[in-house]
Parts: structure tokens; sequence; C-alpha cells
């Protein structure tokens, strides 16, 4: 399921991204009803131009399944999910794709809380600077009709592409995560939704494939399977790459219902047979410890009982 989740997520995106394109190159479509409302599904704009309705709509999407709205209407966004897949395949064979990294906090949450300052008193020049949207209009206008608007446009265009493009090759969804202001103002939203990416404790085997694909890196298997859903972006790559449907889209954080103790020596083992721990292994494994436990200690008393014999006899 989750893989037909992702294709509809990949598809969907590509295609309003090159309906959008058309709309910022075509004056005259951006009239007709289909491009004004491409044109206000874009956060920053509808904001500017006090279109409550979609506010509110992408204020109860966030809140409910988190930063959509980074995964599939952000230009940006789309343009670095295609960056770093190309990233992937440049790097297939040689080395892992991501890992986690922990959140640049220091960054990002000045920045996200001085813009919406900004938006806030009416500072339109700084917030149509950093939008995702603005920016990604500049760029198509330099590209697309470069003698309109001058070769020096076109150069700090494609400047600011290529660092764009660069990032999102080497690191996925840094930018969204560190420096986009909208991403931060999202990631205060989504900080707790209703339903989130969320790991099963009981089911996962630490393969390790989920951060290989994470491209916002905010998946942690050492710290205990936890999911940073302020930097998910639902892209639904770990879910598709999930060998044991271990990691889901659900209602609530997951509670382990296995002993840790048992549990984290049973998935060790059961991570070098590539299978499931089950409750008669589970059961097997605390039978064997305490026939261990047992055997130390006899061993141990033998010992100093050998140790005092000569002691006693004189």
């Amino acid at each position: 399921m989750y893989r037909h989740l992702k294709r509809i997520r990949v598809i969907g995106s590509v295609v309003f991204l090159a309906l959008l394109t058309y709309t910022i190159i075509d004056a005259s479509f951006a009239l007709t009803r289909i491009g004004q409302i491409v044109l206000k599904t874009q956060l920053v704009p509808s904001i500017l131009a006090g279109a409550a309705i979609w506010l509110v709509l992408w204020l109860l999407i966030t809140l409910t399944f988190g930063r959509v709205y980074c995964s599939s209407v952000c230009p940006l966004g789309t343009l670095q999910d295609a960056a770093a897949r190309c990233g992937v395949w440049c790097r297939k064979g040689t080395r892992k794709y991501y890992r986690y990294a922990a959140p640049l906090n220091a960054l990002r949450i000045p920045i996200a809380i001085a813009v919406g300052a900004c938006l806030l008193f009416g500072f339109t020049f700084v917030v149509t600077l950093t939008d995702p949207f603005t920016l990604y209009s500049r760029i198509v206008i330099a590209i697309a009709k470069p003698m309109a608007i001058g070769l020096g446009s076109l150069g700090a265009a494609c400047i600011v592409l290529a660092a764009v493009g660069l990032v999102a090759w080497k690191r996925g969804r840094l930018l969204c995560n560190t420096v986009c202001p909208l991403g931060g103002m999202l990631a205060l939203i989504s900080r707790v939704p209703v339903y989130r990416i969320d790991i099963n404790t009981d089911k996962c085997i630490h393969c390790g494939k989920c951060e290989d694909v994470c491209k916002s890196e905010c998946i942690d298997l050492r710290g205990g399977c936890v999911v940073d859903n302020t930097r998910c972006v639902m892209c639904m790559n770990c879910t598709a790459v999930c060998p044991n449907d271990a990691i889901t889209l659900r209602r609530g954080k997951y509670r382990l219902s296995t002993p840790m103790m048992l549990a984290t020596g049973n998935q060790a083992q059961c991570q070098m047979k590539n299978e499931v721990p089950t409750e008669a292994s589970i059961t097997s494994r605390s039978s064997a410890l305490d026939r261990l436990d047992r055997h130390d200690s006899h061993d141990i008393i033998d010992t100093i009982d050998n140790i005092d014999a000569p002691n006693k006899s004189h």
C-alpha cells in the first residue's frame, strides 16, 4: 500500500510542478480559473493575498498529516527531491545514502521566527525574498525569458539553482529543514500531528534501509527508533522500503509490547538471521539466560571452595 502512496505522491508532485511552471511562464493561463487555483495553493502568496481559506486548509492538513505541503506542492521541494534522486543514483553501490543528523534548531528556529515576525508586521520584501515559490518563480522567468529581465538576473538564478541542487544532491532536504522559513514554520505546527510516521519497535529488525532513503535525515534507529516529525516531509520513502512493515502511518505513537532487554537481544539475533522476533524465541532466549546465570553462579562458588580448601587443611 505504501509503495502505491509513494508513487501517487511522486507523480502528483511532478505533474503539479509542471502545471505551476506553465502558469508562471504563461501570463494568460495564470488568469484562468485553473491558473488561479494553482497559484493559490502556494502558502505565502495566499497569506499575502488574504486568501484565508487556503491558509486554514493547509493549517488543518499540517496538523493532521504533518508537512505534506513540503512534499507535494512546494516547487523547490520537488526540485530538491529530483536532485537528491540523482545523487542517490550517482552514489549507488559506493556508500550509504543518508544517515540520521541532529536538527540545526539554533539556525532554523530563529530564521522562522524572524521571517514570521516580518510577515506579521508587513515587511513583505523579506518574506518574498525567502519564500520558496517566489525564488522558484524568479528562476523560471530568468531561464524562460532571459532577454526580458537581463543576463545578470539569469546568472543569479543559475547560481541559486545550482546551489539548491548541489546541497540536495548531497544532503537531501537539508535546506528545507535548516534555512527555509516556511519549512521552519510548518515544523512548529507539525510537531505532534494526528497521523504520523512511526516505527513498530517489535517488528523493526534494524536493517537500516529506512535511514538510507530518508532524505530529511530524521530517522534515528540508534536513539530508540525515533522519527523527528518536525523534519519529516511525508515522502513515504521509508514506508516503501521497510522489509518487515515496521514503519507505518498511524495515529499516535506505538507502545512497546516486548520487554526492552529481551527485545534488544532477540532483535540482534534476528538481524543476523533476517527474521522477525516471536514470542517463542523470546521465551527460549529468556530460559537460556536463566540457565547461563545459574551455571555462572555455580562456577563462582566452586572456584571459591577450591581457593579456601588449602587454608582449611592447615
